[in-house]
């Protein structure tokens, strides 16, 4: 489906705005002193003051009733642990989402995203990472990347973070009934800022290229707004877009969405 970037874009803009206020107006003192503990706790790899593992669970719902009926839900589960010292990190999260509208599946897809970090001084690191798709809309039976990589971090610290990576890795897929397998190259970027001592933003970008077919490539981006209720408790809202220059026969080549929900941390 295709969808105007402008809406969510305009809503992520305003929301940095409200979301103190929404925060003064039903947190307590003793709640952001909970939030503000809990972000110094945030993983900065290398750094000593770092947790040993974090993770959590997000969930997000919407649901109509009437004139329509529409139902749409995800869900993820995200793992970081750090060790030796914080120069090795495991990253892994998955993500189920689906939806429909009235009898008629809208979405129905799972996300998987797996990285080791080895970093070999302040700002480098190697490493590998691991994707996988799987997509009935857009016809994808599975795809899989796997990429050795090499990263830096231009930021670094408590409060913001900015790293690039790139490699080249070994994809398998099958889409629109016809499996395939080739040697892709990979480029991500990843900022994360705290905009007060509870409400931070994300964003990320990745891109797959086929390096014998340079029309053959995807690119999946993300951005998104924070929010932290208690030091276990988020709210979370952000774009998602995905964007698959070749796609399988009569299927759009741009599948975006704005989700909404929570993040309990555990």
């Amino acid at each position: 489906m295709k969808t105007p970037l402008s809406a969510g874009c305009l809503l992520l803009i305003a929301l940095p705005a409200l979301a103190p206020a929404a925060i003064t107006a039903i947190g307590t003192t003793g709640q952001l002193d909970r939030a503000r503990k809990f972000q110094s706790l945030v993983a900065v790899p290398g750094h000593d003051d770092v947790q040993n593992l974090t993770s959590s669970f997000d969930f997000g719902a919407a649901m109509t009733s009437g004139n329509s009926d529409t139902l749409f839900v995800t869900g993820s589960l995200t793992l970081d642990k750090e060790f030796g010292n914080g120069e090795h990190e495991l990253f892994a999260n998955v993500v189920y989402a689906y939806g429909k509208d009235e009898d008629a599946v809208t979405t129905d897809e799972v996300l998987l995203t797996a990285s080791w970090k080895k970093l070999y001084n302040e700002r480098n690191y190697t490493g590998v990472r691991l994707d996988g798709r799987h997509d009935e809309l857009a016809d994808i039976d599975y795809r899989i990347a796997l990429s050795a990589l090499w990263g830096h971090y231009f930021k670094r610290d408590e409060s913001t973070q900015l790293s690039w990576e790139g490699g080249l890795g070994y994809t398998f897929e099958k889409q629109g009934g016809t499996g395939d397998s080739f040697v892709h190259v990979y480029s991500g970027e990843r900022f994360s800022h705290w905009v007060t001592d509870y409400t931070r933003i994300f964003q990320s970008l990745a891109l797959f290229g086929n390096l014998t077919d340079i029309s053959d490539y995807q690119l999946i981006s993300e951005l998104g707004l924070e929010t932290y209720l208690s030091q276990d408790l988020s709210f979370k809202v952000f774009v998602q877009d995905k964007f698959d220059n070749e796609p399988a026969l009569m299927r759009e080549s741009n599948d975006l969405r704005v989700v909404s929900g929570v993040s309990y941390k555990f």
